[in-house]
């Protein structure tokens, strides 16, 4: 009786270790995957650091937009999801911006996030190839409400965006 009590301890315990293996090793896989998959008509994200975007944005005399989003964050979902993928955003932020993405979770966010002074998330930064701030806005926003965020937007006195 002893034994068959000391075999279904241990047999739960090795259960209980395979679960939790298994769950640690799903949070893992979905919290290293910080960038944001672009798709075929929206904005496509650079993939490479926030350093290397900013080198970009100095070659081409472009702005940069940054989105600072989390992971926990459901309207940061909402325009990953709806808004990002739009043919019409698309248009404009990859023409007129070198378009950059930061999960302020991780090691680069945290910076971007004591350096631009975030409070919440999704924030939405518009910045000079200098790293100067030209516009910073949070929250969810529209298809309307991004475009509109890139009109009348200067950069050394010339237009971002008609």
């Amino acid at each position: 009786m002893r034994k068959i009590i000391n075999l279904s301890l241990i047999s739960a315990a090795v259960l209980l270790l395979i679960v939790i293996t298994i769950l640690v090793a799903a949070c893992n896989s979905s919290a290293g995957d910080s960038k944001i998959a672009d798709s075929k008509d929206g904005i496509h994200f650079f993939t490479g650091t926030l350093d290397e975007a900013v080198a970009l944005s100095k070659k081409e005399n472009k702005p940069i937009f940054l989105l600072a989003h989390a992971s926990y964050c459901s309207s940061c979902e909402k325009m990953i999801s709806n808004i990002f993928p739009l043919k019409k955003v698309g248009d404009v932020f990859n023409k007129k911006f070198i378009n950059a993405q930061v999960d302020i979770e991780s090691e680069e966010g945290v910076k971007v996030v004591k350096d631009y002074e975030i409070t919440g998330t999704p924030t939405l930064l518009f910045l000079t190839p200098d790293g100067q701030v030209i516009n910073k806005t949070s929250g969810y926003q529209s298809q309307q409400e991004l475009l509109a965020l890139t009109r009348g937007m200067k950069v050394e006195g010339k237009p971002v965006s008609e």
